[in-house]
């Protein structure tokens, strides 16, 4: 007997329903979950009971929640803008044809290879005040005398996170972009190059609105990953100097683990998640919901 063919509308559910399944599992109850917990008074093991909004109401009038959010813009916006120009300008270059360029092209992936953690260790050390490789280095050009701490103040703390930041991750956006350059068919810069476009008209007219898609991808995964950003800056800054770098994901950390406020802690983190979700529409606005 011939077996019934299945429509395409509920081969479609069918072959969705793991997936959807495992974004419920992993995404939809957490968060759910975080929402529930935001509501509760829990400190340490103790459940105090439902609170209502009086968890929001308390961050945000001690000001805690103020300051969080103005280091993760001030980090979050460096990061983004000099990991995205820079992994764009050495995407441009790796674009080239020279000798070596495969060797390059694997040896920029060292940086995002190593993990965060020991990235962390690393250049605390690298920027110690004392004997640090950086500052020595500093004194032997005669630009440094005597010694610097860089994680003394707010400004200097916060540019030294974004760069150990970028140290490591903007090679992975290299990559990115490269796949993105390397997918634009030569001819139609060639067809530019008839039509006499220069340079900088290839790049602005050309490339830029072909890349729109990989720019937007690049881009949602890079303020996902800052706003959650946590193991750089607790062993580089823990938050200081006061709270210069305590981002929103360390003030998460720091309620729930530290103070042991898990009803706060679920509050800042559920704030964290909206502000990743508004920026995201941002983004696909801006670079437009089609692409």
């Amino acid at each position: 007997m011939q077996g019934r063919e299945i429509g395409e509308g509920k081969l479609g559910i069918l072959m969705s329903t793991p997936a959807m399944l495992l974004i419920i599992l992993t995404a939809v109850i957490p968060i759910g979950y975080a929402l529930y917990l935001s509501t509760q008074d829990i400190q340490g093991i103790m459940n105090h009971g439902f609170v209502g909004l009086e968890n929001y109401r308390e961050i945000i009038e001690t000001g805690r929640l103020q300051s969080a959010l103005i280091a993760t813009l001030l980090f979050g916006g460096g990061v983004v803008i000099f990991q995205m120009v820079a992994a764009m300008i050495v995407a441009l270059a790796l674009n080239v044809k020279f000798m070596g360029r495969n060797i390059v092209r694997s040896l920029i992936l060292i940086p995002w290879a190593i993990p965060t953690a020991l990235v962390g260790v690393m250049w605390s050390r690298f920027l110690s005040a004392t004997d640090g490789y950086f500052n020595a280095t500093l004194r032997l050009l005669g630009l440094l005398d005597g010694e610097m701490n860089w994680f003394l103040n707010r400004g200097t703390a916060i540019l030294m996170v974004v760069l150990v930041d970028s140290w490591k991750f903007t090679s992975i956006f290299v990559m990115i972009f490269l796949a993105g350059l390397q997918a634009i068919p030569t001819t139609f810069y060639e067809a530019a190059l008839v039509d006499g476009a220069s340079r900088v008209q290839r790049f602005f007219y050309l490339t830029l609105p072909l890349m729109k898609p990989v720019i937007l991808v690049a881009l949602i995964m890079r303020t996902i990953f800052v706003f959650h950003a946590f193991d750089l800056i607790y062993i580089l800054t823990g938050g200081g100097p006061g709270d210069a770098t305590r981002v929103m994901a360390y003030y998460t950390y720091q309620e729930s683990f530290t103070f042991l406020r898990h009803g706060r802690g679920a509050a800042v983190a559920f704030i964290l998640f909206l502000m990743t979700g508004i920026v995201t529409v941002i983004y696909i606005k801006l670079l437009g919901s089609s692409e």
